[in-house]
């Protein structure tokens, strides 16, 4: 593979350069990429028009970008023309353009399954697209379904803003401002090794979000969305939040896997307008951006693609990057790439990637795709210096003090974490408590107040330890412990073979409460037999056998959860006052408070 690039400056030189191409083309296929930053549709058609005349055999892609690669820099041109050449004969790039109509996702799904089974010989494909005019995550999943596994995919989204719409192009079509322009390439001897960069890493706590519609993230936590610039970084609402935000974007954990996401924009209820949508209850953390730790990412994607000793290397990187380094300062992440092949590719709006089994839309990242036909033997890279260790020697202030403000947190978690269970759970028998049995209870009755039933219906069984008070006053207080917590264990063990949502606590002294979420009042008997046959088989040191009584009450419809408390209380009293060590059912009809 060869390549050969070009800033378009006027169409005279331009038909100079496209004839020298052409004249070292040799028979291989040519695939041409034209990338706009602002450029004059007149110029984009003078291109296409001297590509069609000069080289009419060559496809050509192309796309409205925040910045074009020329040259390994991110640069000022307004319009520049990559051609790569291949040198095999029977390898090939065939782009074919997929629109997208009123969200509707089934033709283009359709059409990439058709093409699949049309085309022998796929290695990879590039996708690029229009992200803000159609559903992406939906085209992510159509992506997934359809192309097989072992086919990498990676591309980017075309550049749009108040002034200049998203568009795409191919040879023999017009521009278009909705779909995915999909370009299939392989051959016999073609071979790719692709990955991303992100750089950001995880800061604080993590969040969750509460409130969103759409693009807008309402509530963290809870609170405005906004609150967590403002509060901890003191990040201003104003016409700069974009560019502070870019700093601290947030990761999205999505199926298992984290993405970076940036806000826009903020309105003046604390609402943040993000990059792409976020659904509902999803986990955020904040994240932050520092060079060092951003470059050493890159350097180790250098290293990787360097090894793989490419001819001609794909970068699509996202114009917030470019807008977090400062413009053409971006360019020093995509030098140490050039340095191993020529580079082509542009600023997008959102970043393609199928990495580990998964098809995704990324934001804030640095996308390569290294290419080549033939052997790694057949080419020789430059030397590349080693990435940065992130070592006590190397790491900035920035590091040591995230570091510090990360281990920090991790460690307050961990303390609420184990302060959250104290509150909540009775200190011998590691049960729940009173309070948080009592919470369930009536949060589970509340839910299910109008239909108690089926499903829905709930039960409730109070045991009670008979003549516990003899044994304390027998054999003392650490036996009386020991028999409460070897019972506190079989309940607990019996309640969690029985439903993951049931719950179990001590509701004081010898007392215990169960909840038997979708059983009724006689399931719920059975149930509490098992328990009381096996507490007759138990043997202690001191006091031998134990036993219990049951009482057990179902909720009835409008019932609330003190009435049936005492429903099931009042069932206990009669097992106790007809001989103990028995199980009584609560009658049908609530008392009333």
């Amino acid at each position: 593979m060869k390549q050969f690039q070009t800033a378009y400056s006027g169409e005279k030189s331009f038909r100079e350069t496209v004839s020298e191409w052409k004249a070292r083309q040799q028979g291989g296929a040519a695939w041409i990429h034209i990338f706009s930053d602002g450029a004059e549709r007149k110029d984009i058609e003078a291109v296409c028009a001297a590509i069609d005349e000069l080289m009419p055999d060559a496809e050509y892609v192309g796309a409205s970008a925040s910045g074009c690669i020329y040259g390994g820099c991110v640069s000022t041109e307004k319009l520049v023309v990559s051609c790569t050449i291949f040198e095999k004969p029977d390898s090939f790039a065939i782009p074919v353009f997929f629109p997208i109509e009123d969200g509707d996702i089934q033709p283009f799904q359709d059409g990439l399954r058709a093409w699949m089974a049309r085309l022998q010989g796929v290695k990879a494909i590039e996708a690029i697209t229009t992200i803000d005019t159609v559903p992406i995550r939906d085209v992510c999943k159509a992506i997934q379904q359809e192309i097989p596994e072992e086919v990498p995919v990676w591309g980017g989204g075309a550049f749009g803003d108040n002034i200049f719409r998203a568009f795409l192009f191919k040879k023999g079509q017009p521009f278009h401002s909705a779909g995915v322009l999909m370009t299939f390439i392989g051959g016999s001897d073609f071979h790719i090794q692709y990955a991303y960069v992100s750089g950001w890493k995880p800061l604080g706590y993590p969040m969750k979000i509460t409130r969103a519609d759409g693009y807008v993230v309402h509530e963290l936590d809870g609170h405005p969305a906004y609150q967590i610039y403002e509060h901890y970084l003191r990040i201003p609402n104003d016409d700069h939040i974009f560019y502070n935000a870019l700093e601290f974007p947030f990761a999205v954990e999505q199926d298992g896997r984290t993405l970076l996401r940036h806000a826009l924009s903020c309105d003046e209820n604390g609402a943040l307008t993000m990059s792409t949508r976020i659904p509902e209850g999803s986990i955020l953390h904040l994240t932050y951006g520092d060079p060092e730790t951003i470059m050493q990412d890159v350097m180790k994607c250098v290293r990787e693609i360097g090894d793989f000793a490419p001819e001609v290397i794909s970068v699509f990187d996202c114009f917030g990057r470019k807008t977090y380094w400062g413009g053409t300062e971006a360019t020093r992440e995509i030098v140490p790439f050039h340095r191993i092949a020529p580079t082509y590719g542009f600023c997008t709006a959102g970043e393609l990637i199928r990495w580990e089994g998964c098809m995704d839309h990324h934001n804030l990242t640095l996308v390569i795709a290294g290419m080549r036909e033939g052997t790694s033997e057949t080419r020789k890279t430059e030397a590349l210096p080693k990435e940065t260790e992130n070592n006590e020697s190397t790491m900035s202030m920035v590091n040591r003090l995230v570091n510090f403000i990360n281990t920090a947190t991790a460690e307050v978690m961990e303390a609420n974490a184990t302060l959250s269970v104290m509150a909540i759970t009775d200190q011998l028998t590691r049960l729940y408590n009173r309070g948080e049995i009592q919470r369930r209870i009536t949060d589970r009755i509340e839910e299910n107040k109008d239909k108690p039933d089926g499903g829905n219906a709930t039960s409730l069984v109070m045991m009670d330890l008979d003549d516990f008070k003899h044994i304390n006053d027998t054999y003392g207080h650490q036996e009386g412990d020991q028999v409460l917590m070897r019972i506190s264990d079989l309940i607990h063990q019996a309640v969690r073979k029985l439903n993951s949502d049931a719950s179990c606590g001590r509701w004081g002294g010898e007392e215990f409460m169960l909840m038997l979420p979708g059983m009724t009042r006689e399931a719920a008997a059975a149930f509490a037999e098992k328990i009381r046959l096996e507490i007759e088989k138990m043997w202690f040191d001191k006091c031998g056998k134990v036993s219990a009584s049951f009482g057990v009450a179902q909720a009835m419809p409008e019932e609330k959860p003190d009435p049936l408390v005492v429903r099931t209380d009042t069932a206990l009293y009669q097992a106790k006052a007809e001989g103990k060590n028995t199980v009584r059912q609560a009658e049908e009809t609530p008392e009333q408070p």
